[in-house]
């Protein structure tokens, strides 16, 4: 779509840049998960934790720097101590879950990227619950 306008811009002698196409899209009016995100991280907690009992944040991170909407997954790990995920969503579900050719979501494991999901200030609820 965006190339068409820019085409017909072209086409038509006008010139509109990037920043005037680009308009940020709100986000939906819920402030915590959507129940698409949740059954999301739900999914994926039953898949990388095997099962397991798990939590997921109740709330999504707010730390800017994430570069989406991060939700933190964490479950016992075997030699102690929890085992974290972050997933990031790079846009809000705000309707049925997404298509696995439209998913852009990334599940980070690696100790450095679910740094944020260790803070003491995070609000935790079991994995499986809306």
């Amino acid at each position: 779509m965006l190339a068409g306008f820019g085409l017909s811009a072209c086409l038509s002698g006008e010139s509109a840049s990037l920043a005037e196409l680009a308009t940020p899209v709100a986000a939906p009016a819920f402030a915590g998960p959507a129940p698409a995100e949740i059954d999301y991280a739900n999914a994926t907690a039953a898949g990388i934790y095997r099962r397991r009992s798990a939590e997921r944040s109740a709330t999504f991170l707010t730390d800017r720097d994430l570069g989406g909407y991060g939700l933190c997954l964490r479950s016992p790990a075997a030699s102690g101590g929890m085992d974290h995920a972050l997933i990031l969503f790079t846009r809000r579900l705000d309707g049925d879950a997404i298509s696995q050719v439209d998913d852009d979501t990334l599940v980070l494991r690696r100790p450095a990227d679910t740094a944020p999901c260790r803070a003491g200030d995070i609000a935790y609820v079991p994995a499986g619950q809306r």
